[in-house]
C-alpha cells in the first residue's frame, strides 16, 4: 500500500514538474541505454525544455542528469541521460498509466508568473477554494516563493455560514466568473509579453556592459603592458649606470693599485649567492604595489588575553590580502564542462569547479567594499600541489609574508604547512571550512571559520533551555562504531556540557531502541528531541522517515524536534512537511543561503547576474563574509583587531553570524555562532 501510494504520490510531483516550471509538457521516454556499467533512459529534447522539468518529470534532481554538451547550451534535439533508479522508474511507469493521481491536499511553492486562476486550472480546483483554504491571502495577491495550501479537488466549495450571513454575501454568476478568467487569461498573457520584454532589454544590455568591460580590459591591460615596458627600461637603463660605475671604480683602483680587479671578482664569485626561488605557479602573478618586505611589530597598549606579537598593517591607505587555492589555471582549457565527461571519467580533473565560486564569493565582497569606500590589494596563488614543499615556494615566491591577512582553501597536509609558515611570519591564516578542532591547536596565528562543536553545542541547549525552561531533552544517537567521527564528537560535547549545566533534564537516547521513544516520552512533559544521528544517505532516509512517523503519531506529548550537523529533514525525498510542521522542526546549520531572507536574496540575485548561475549554497557566501569582516575589521581596528576581535561590532552586511573566541591560551580564534532556522508556516525560518 506505501509503493502505491508513493507512485501516485509521484504522478502528482510529475504533472506539477511539467507545468508548474512554465515550460511544455515532458513527454517521459522508455528506451534505455547502458553507459559504464550504469543505465539510464534516453530522453529527445524539445522545444521549451529545460534541464530542470525534464529532470523534475523523471522524480529526479537536474544535476541527475547527464548531457554531452555544456550544461548550458542544451538545445532542441540533444539527447538527455536519466539515470534508471526506483525514482525515475516509478515516474515513467506513472507516466504509462500505470496509476492515477489520488486526491490530497497540496503544500506547493508559488513560482514566478503564477496565479491562482493557473494553479486552480492545475490542480483542478476553484480560485474560491483556494482563497478558503489560505485566510491570509490579501487581495488573492501572490509572491513567488510562498508557501501556498492547495486543497483537494473533493473538498467543499465553500465553508457553511450562517444564513443572515449567506443572505448577504453576494454569489457570482457563472458568466462573471467566466468573464473572470477571461481578464485573467489576458492579464497573463500581458504579462508574459511584458517578461519577454524585459528578458530582451536585459540581454541587450548585458552585451553592451560585457563589450564595455571588454573594451575596459583592453585598455588597462595596454596601459599595464606599457607600464612594464617603461619600468623594464628603467631598470635596464640603472642597470648600465651602475655598471658604468663599477668598471670605472675597478679602472681608478686598479690605477692606484689599492686592489687587483681579477682577484675581486674571484673573490665576489666564491661568496655564496642569494637564494633564487623559480615561481612554480606562473600563472598568477604578485599585484604591483604588493608590500616586497613584512610590516614591523605593532605597539600595544591594551592588555588582552593573546599574548603574541602581533604585526602592524602593511599600508595605512589599504588592506592586502593574499588568497591562497586551487585554481587549476593551467588546466581550464583542457577541461570540459560537459556534465557526460564529469560524471563518466570522475572528478579528479574537476576540482577547478568545486573552488571557482569560493573565488566569486570574494569578488563578490570586493565590489562590495569598493563600493563603501575600502580599498583592498589581492594577491592571488594558485597552489595546485599538496607537497608542503612545494606550498612553501608558492608562500615565498609570492609574498604571502608581507599580506595582513591570508585565506586559505586547502586540504589538510597544504593547509598544515601553511599554517607552520604563517606561525613563523605572525601572520594570521583563515581557514573557511575545515571541522578539524586541531587546525588551532597551539597556533594562536589560526582563524577557524566554521562554528566549533563547543558554540554549536552550546546555542542549541541555551535555545532548549530558554523555550522549554520545564522541558526534557531526548539526546537521540548511535553507539554503532562505524558511525561518522563528528557524531561522536557531538555527543562527547553534548555530555560535557550538558553535565555541567542545571537548567535541563536530559536522557541520552540510543537509536537502536527506538521502539521505546514514545512510552519513554508519555512520562515526561514539553519535550525536546535533539538528534546527532548521521550515517549514510540511505540510513538517514530510512531514520528520518522512521523517527518522522513515531513523532507524528503523538496527540499530546508531542515535542519540538531539533537537528545538527546541517542534516536538514526537508532535504529527505520521502519527508512530509506537515510532519516537520506539527514537531515545530528546528535545524542548526552553518552556511544556508536562505531564499526567505531579504538579504541573501539579494545576493544570490547580484551572484545570478554577475556570473550567469545559481551559487553554492556554502562556498560564495561563506567567501564573501570572510573577505568582508576581516577587511572591515582591520580598516576599523588595525593591527588591534587581532588582540581583540570580540571587540568589533559585526557588520550588518554579513550573510552568517561570525563570534571570534580564543578557546585556548596557545590556540588560535574559533567561530561561536552557528545560525538555527525552525519550521513555520511550512517554510524554514531563522530565529537567532
Amino acid at each position: 500500500m506505501k509503493k502505491l501510494l508513493f507512485v501516485l504520490m509521484l504522478m502528482v510531483f510529475v504533472m506539477a514538474s511539467a507545468q508548474g516550471t512554465g515550460t511544455v509538457p515532458v513527454r517521459l521516454s522508455d528506451k534505455t541505454q547502458r553507459v559504464g556499467g550504469k543505465e539510464y533512459y534516453i530522453h529527445i529534447v524539445e522545444q521549451g525544455q529545460t534541464l530542470f522539468s525534464i529532470a523534475r518529470a523523471y522524480g529526479l534532481k537536474y544535476y541527475d542528469a547527464v548531457i554531452k554538451t555544456d550544461i548550458h547550451l542544451m538545445k532542441v534535439g540533444d539527447t538527455v541521460w536519466l539515470p534508471k533508479n526506483e525514482y525515475s522508474v516509478a515516474a515513467v511507469t506513472t507516466a504509462a498509466g500505470v496509476a492515477t493521481t489520488t486526491e490530497r491536499t497540496h503544500y506547493i511553492k508559488v513560482e514566478a508568473g503564477q496565479t491562482l486562476y493557473s494553479i486552480s486550472r492545475e490542480y483542478g480546483v476553484t480560485v474560491e477554494q483556494i482563497v478558503e483554504a489560505n485566510p491570509e491571502l490579501e487581495n488573492s495577491q501572490l509572491k513567488a516563493g510562498q508557501m501556498l495550501k492547495v486543497p483537494p479537488r473533493n473538498a467543499p466549495k465553500a465553508s457553511a455560514e450562517s444564513n443572515d450571513t449567506q443572505a448577504n454575501k453576494p454569489t457570482a454568476t457563472d458568466n462573471q466568473l467566466n468573464k473572470q478568467a477571461e481578464e485573467q487569461k489576458k492579464i497573463e498573457e500581458q504579462k508574459k509579453a511584458e517578461e519577454q520584454k524585459k528578458i530582451e532589454e536585459q540581454k541587450r544590455l548585458d552585451e553592451e556592459k560585457r563589450i564595455a568591460e571588454q573594451k575596459r580590459l583592453d585598455e588597462e591591460k595596454r596601459i599595464a603592458e606599457e607600464k612594464r615596458l617603461a619600468e623594464q627600461k628603467r631598470l635596464d637603463e640603472e642597470k648600465r649606470v651602475a655598471e658604468q660605475k663599477r668598471q670605472e671604480e675597478q679602472k681608478k683602483q686598479a690605477e692606484a693599485g689599492k686592489a687587483e680587479p681579477a682577484v675581486q671578482n674571484e673573490e665576489a664569485a666564491a661568496k655564496p649567492q642569494p637564494r633564487v626561488i623559480v615561481n612554480p605557479y606562473p600563472f598568477t602573478e604578485v599585484p604591483t604595489g604588493f608590500p616586497t618586505t613584512q610590516a614591523g611589530y605593532y605597539n600595544f597598549s591594551t592588555v588582552s588575553g593573546f599574548n603574541y606579537q602581533v604585526r602592524d598593517l602593511q599600508s595605512k591607505d589599504r588592506i592586502c590580502v593574499t588568497v591562497m587555492m586551487p585554481l587549476h589555471l593551467n588546466e581550464i582549457e583542457g577541461i570540459s564542462t560537459s556534465k557526460f565527461d564529469i560524471e563518466q571519467r570522475g572528478k579528479k580533473q574537476y576540482k577547478v569547479f568545486e573552488f571557482v565560486q569560493f573565488y566569486e564569493g570574494i569578488l563578490m565582497a570586493l565590489d562590495e567594499l569598493q563600493g563603501q569606500g575600502y580599498n583592498v590589494l589581492l594577491n592571488v596563488v594558485d597552489v595546485v600541489s599538496t607537497k608542503p614543499a612545494d606550498v612553501e615556494a608558492a608562500f615565498e615566491s609570492h609574498g604571502v609574508a608581507n599580506s595582513d591577512f591570508i585565506i586559505a582553501l586547502l586540504v589538510k597536509e597544504p593547509f598544515d604547512k601553511l599554517a607552520q609558515l604563517a606561525k613563523k611570519y605572525q601572520v594570521f591564516v583563515i581557514n573557511p571550512f575545515s571541522s578539524r578542532v586541531d587546525v588551532v591547536k597551539d597556533n594562536p596565528y589560526v582563524v577557524k571559520y566554521m562554528p566549533s562543536t563547543e558554540g554549536v553545542v552550546k546555542s542549541m541547549l541555551d535555545l532548549v533551555a530558554t523555550k522549554h525552561r520545564n522541558g526534557h531533552l531526548y539526546l537521540m544517537h548511535s553507539n554503532n562504531k562505524s558511525v561518522v567521527s563528528e557524531e561522536h564528537e557531538y555527543f562527547e560535547e553534548f555530555q560535557k556540557q550538558l553535565a555541567a549545566r542545571n537548567d535541563i533534564k536530559y536522557t541520552l537516547f540510543d537509536w537502536a531502541a527506538n521502539g521505546k521513544l514514545i512510552s519513554a516520552m508519555k512520562s515526561t512533559d514539553d519535550n525536546v528531541i535533539v538528534s546527532i544521528y548521521n550515517q549514510d544517505g540511505n540510513k538517514n532516509t530510512v531514520y528520518a522517515t522512521t523517527l518522522l512517523n513515531r513523532l507524528s503519531s503523538l496527540t499530546s506529548h508531542v515535542p519540538t524536534l531539533m537537528t545538527v550537523n546541517n542534516f536538514f529533514l526537508t532535504e529527505v525525498k520521502s519527508v512530509d512537511y506537515d510532519q516537520l510542521q506539527h514537531l515545530n522542526y528546528t535545524s542548526v546549520t552553518t552556511g544556508h543561503l536562505d531564499y526567505n531572507n531579504p538579504r541573501h536574496k539579494d545576493f544570490i540575485d547580484t551572484y545570478k547576474t554577475k556570473f550567469r548561475t545559481e551559487p553554492n549554497t556554502l562556498y560564495a557566501g561563506v567567501a564573501h563574509d570572510i573577505t568582508l569582516f576581516f577587511v572591515k575589521a582591520l580598516t576599523s581596528k588595525g593591527a588591534e583587531f587581532w588582540r581583540n576581535p570580540q571587540n568589533f561590532q559585526t557588520p550588518i552586511d554579513l550573510l552568517f553570524p561570525l563570534r571570534l573566541k580564543q578557546q585556548s591560551p596557545t590556540g588560535g580564534y574559533e567561530n561561536q555562532a552557528p545560525d538555527i532556522y525552525q519550521m513555520q508556516s511550512y517554510k524554514l525560518i531563522k530565529v537567532n
